[in-house]
């Protein structure tokens, strides 16, 4: 009797996780994975699996009291509070602190997917959409990245994205290996409303080319004949005809009169002229810096200042994008191309600050 319930619950199991309706691809609470030399979270997470949930929690809070505020240790055991919390706004609240106050903590990629997860399950499919897109951003080697990929893909779909959530979908496949057979059914499952659907991102604008200057071959300005009228008849009458009439002053010309007309007109040389600088075509477009490093987005304002600081305070030129509304981004340099930003991203990753390439077009200058 006993194989055949086991066999009829996992049949019942494949066929909730097929279901394109469910509120969570996972019903059930995730439990992350555990640093094996820390016995201290594996024995509260044991404690809480097994019923004695006040006694689990009772060890994560003792962690966290004796932790230092601002170092990944009082983060991890933020995280942990969270994970075993007894109510999922408890949860939340200790999600969202870790990935406010922590992001450079292992844990703020765990944080993130939980986050998300308990977004999903009360239907707030747009903030889950953000939270998964940054997960996969921020962590492109996250043993995860499959279980996000597939649950953003979905949402996206819902949210009737169809060109996103199928482009999601079909990187996520080609990342699997050949014995993922179940998850590969599980993302074809999905992706059956893709047939047909144009995946392929618009190709970048080029940058405009600078105006090419064609030098005047006579820079002397041209003098227009104006009419005079006549007092008399009233009738308009040129310069020349203004001048026979006009009764001379003086034998000793003008110091102010003008030139004559059969004399010859003084041109200005070439050397005369000023010269300018000459610019090469590409010369704009070569030392445009439109690459940078974006280590962080977030939907306070002051949080992104405060992550700004603490990087200062590391050494850590950091900049916070200007924005009229969330996301407010933090990024860190400005590269003149894709590949001088990519090793700057390895360098911060050696100090333990996690970020991804991107580019500089949707900035504006501070006023």
């Amino acid at each position: 009797m006993a194989p055949r319930v086991a066999i009829a619950a996992g049949l019942l199991a494949v066929l909730l996780s097929m279901r394109g309706a469910a509120q969570t691809p996972d019903s059930a609470k995730q439990h992350p994975a555990v640093d094996p030399s820390d016995s201290l979270y594996l024995r509260a997470r044991g404690l809480v699996t097994g019923g004695n949930g006040a006694a689990g929690r009772a060890l994560v809070d003792s962690a966290l009291a004796g932790a230092t505020v601002g170092t990944n240790d009082y983060a991890t055991a933020l995280y942990w509070r969270g994970a075993l919390a007894s109510t999922a706004a408890d949860a939340e609240r200790d999600y969202r602190r870790v990935i406010v106050e922590y992001p450079f903590s292992p844990h703020s990629g765990d944080a993130l997917l939980a986050l998300a997860q308990l977004e999903m399950a009360r239907g707030d499919r747009d903030p889950a959409i953000d939270h998964l897109q940054r997960f996969l951003l921020q962590r492109p080697n996250d043993p995860d990245r499959v279980r996000a990929g597939i649950w953003l893909g979905r949402l996206l779909l819902e949210e009737n994205q169809l060109s996103k959530g199928c482009a999601v979908l079909l990187r996520t496949r080609a990342s699997l290996g050949d014995t993922a057979v179940e998850t590969r059914n599980q993302v074809d499952y999905y992706a059956s409303r893709c047939d047909g659907v144009d995946t392929t991102a618009p190709p970048p604008r080029a940058a405009p080319a600078p105006p090419v200057r064609v030098p005047r071959s006579d820079t002397t300005p041209t003098r227009r004949k104006v009419s005079t009228p006549d007092s008399a008849t009233h009738r308009k009458v040129s310069p020349d005809t203004a001048a026979a009439h006009r009764k001379p002053s003086s034998s000793a010309p003008s110091v102010h009169s003008a030139p004559s007309a059969s004399a010859p007109r003084e041109r200005p040389t070439r050397d005369s002229a000023p010269t300018k600088p000459r610019r090469e075509p590409n010369e704009a477009v070569a030392t445009t810096k439109r690459f940078t490093v974006q280590v962080a987005a977030y939907d306070s304002r002051q949080s992104a200042e405060q992550l700004v600081e603490r990087l200062k305070g590391r050494g850590i030129v950091a900049r916070l994008v200007e924005s009229a509304s969330a996301p407010y981004r933090v990024r860190i340099g400005h590269y003149a191309t894709d590949a001088d930003a990519a090793a700057a991203a390895r360098e911060l990753k050696d100090k333990g600050i996690v970020g991804f390439v991107t580019t500089t077009d949707n900035e504006r200058a501070r006023p």
